[in-house]
C-alpha cells in the first residue's frame, strides 16, 4: 500500500512565502504525531512531502521524502505525484480552499482519500454555510452572520468577528461595544469574507471522532486553552482526553452531524462551546487532522493512523488502553 503524506505547512504549501513560527509549529506536531501512528504498521511504504527549509526536521529511514522547492508549483507538483499513489492523506487548511483543492484533485485522478470528501470539506471550509446545515438539522449551532450584512447593535453583549474560512484562531476578534466594531470593521477590506458570532461564556472543547458513511465514532473529549490579548483570540494549548460526563450526549451529537454531512470521513475534529447546563453549541467542524490528535496515542493507546486507514474497509473498533491526559502547549 503505497500512501503519499502531504501536510501543506511544512510539505511545500507555502513553499513560495515566509512561514510563521507558530502556524510551522503546529504543522510540524501534527506531521510528526501521524508519521509516529504510521510508520510501524506493516505492508505500507510512506512518501512524504517536505518543503527545501525543512531538512533539519528527523524523518525515520524508512520513510520516502520528496523535497520541495519554492520554484515548484506546489499544485501541480502534487496533481503530478498522485498519479503513483494508491492513498493520499492531506493534512491543509480550509482557508483559500486549500485542503478543498487538494482533496479534488486526490477524487480526480480516482485515487484514494483518507480524509472527508471534496463536498463535505467545501461545506466545513464555510462556516457560515456550516452553521445553516447543521442549525436546518435540527443541531444547535452559534448564531452566525455574514460581516457585510450585520446591522445590529454591538453594545448588548460581546461579539467574535473571524473569517468563514479560518483556521484556529487566526484573525479572530473579540468585540465588546460598538467603537471596537467599527474599528474593526474599518480594518476588514472583504467584509463578505468575514462572519460575526456572538461571544458565548462556556468552555471551549474539542471533540475527536472518526466518522464513515453518515456513522461517527467520539475518541475523546479535549480542552482548549484559549486567551485574548489585545482583542485577539489565541490558542495556547489543548489538554487531551480530559474526563467527562457527557460522553453520551457527546455521541449522540456527532451522531446527528454525521448524518447532516454525510461526506464526513476519517478524523473529524469538531469545536463546541459547553456551558455548564445547556446542551452544547457546535462551533466548526475541521475535516482533517487537528492539533488535539497529537496526543491522542499517548492519551489514549488508539493509533489514528491505523483506525483511519483501517476505516477503508471496515468499521473502528475504538479501544482505549490508556486513560491519561495530555497537554499539548503551543
Amino acid at each position: 500500500m503505497k500512501i503519499l503524506i502531504f501536510e501543506f505547512i511544512t510539505g511545500g504549501g507555502l513553499a513560495q512565502k515566509d512561514i510563521s513560527e507558530a502556524l510551522f509549529n503546529e504543522g510540524q506536531i501534527m506531521l510528526k504525531a501521524l508519521l509516529s501512528d504510521l510508520v510501524s504498521l506493516p505492508h505500507i511504504q510512506l512518501t512524504l512531502l517536505l518543503d527545501c527549509r525543512n531538512r533539519e526536521l528527523e524523518i525515520p529511514e524508512k520513510i520516502n521524502v520528496v523535497w520541495v522547492s519554492n520554484e515548484q508549483n506546489i499544485d501541480q507538483f502534487l496533481l503530478e505525484l498522485i498519479e503513483a499513489f494508491d492513498f493520499v492523506w492531506p493534512v491543509a487548511p480550509e482557508m483559500d480552499l486549500e485542503l478543498y483543492k487538494v482533496s479534488a484533485s486526490v477524487e480526480g485522478k480516482a485515487k484514494r482519500l483518507l480524509n472527508s470528501s471534496s463536498q463535505a470539506v467545501a461545506i466545513c471550509s464555510d462556516k457560515l454555510l456550516t452553521a445553516q446545515i447543521l442549525k436546518k438539522n435540527g443541531l444547535a449551532v452559534i448564531e452566525t452572520y455574514l460581516l457585510d450584512s450585520f446591522l445590529q447593535s454591538i453594545e448588548s453583549g460581546a461579539w467574535v468577528i473571524k473569517p468563514k474560512d479560518g483556521v484556529g484562531c487566526l484573525n479572530s476578534y473579540y468585540i465588546s461595544c460598538q467603537n471596537e466594531f467599527d474599528r474593526i470593521n474599518t480594518q476588514i477590506a472583504d467584509k463578505g469574507h468575514f462572519i460575526i458570532q456572538p461571544y458565548i461564556t462556556g468552555e471551549p472543547l474539542s471533540l475527536s471522532c472518526l466518522f464513515k458513511n453518515g456513522e461517527a465514532w467520539l475518541i475523546c473529549c479535549n480542552r482548549q486553552q484559549v486567551a485574548i490579548k489585545q482583542k485577539k483570540f489565541e490558542l495556547e494549548a489543548c489538554e487531551v482526553n480530559i474526563s467527562t460526563n457527557k460522553r453520551q450526549l457527546y455521541q449522540q451529537l456527532i451522531e446527528k452531524i454525521a448524518q447532516s454531512i454525510t461526506g464526513l470521513w476519517g478524523y473529524v475534529g469538531i469545536d463546541i462551546i459547553q456551558s455548564e447546563f445547556e446542551m452544547p453549541l457546535i462551533l466548526e467542524i475541521n475535516p482533517r487532522l487537528t492539533t488535539s490528535f497529537s496526543g491522542i496515542n499517548k492519551a489514549t493507546g488508539i493509533n489514528i493512523g491505523k483506525e483511519v486507514i483501517n476505516l477503508v474497509d471496515n468499521k473502528p473498533a475504538i479501544q482505549h488502553t490508556r486513560n491519561k491526559q495530555i497537554t499539548i502547549q503551543l
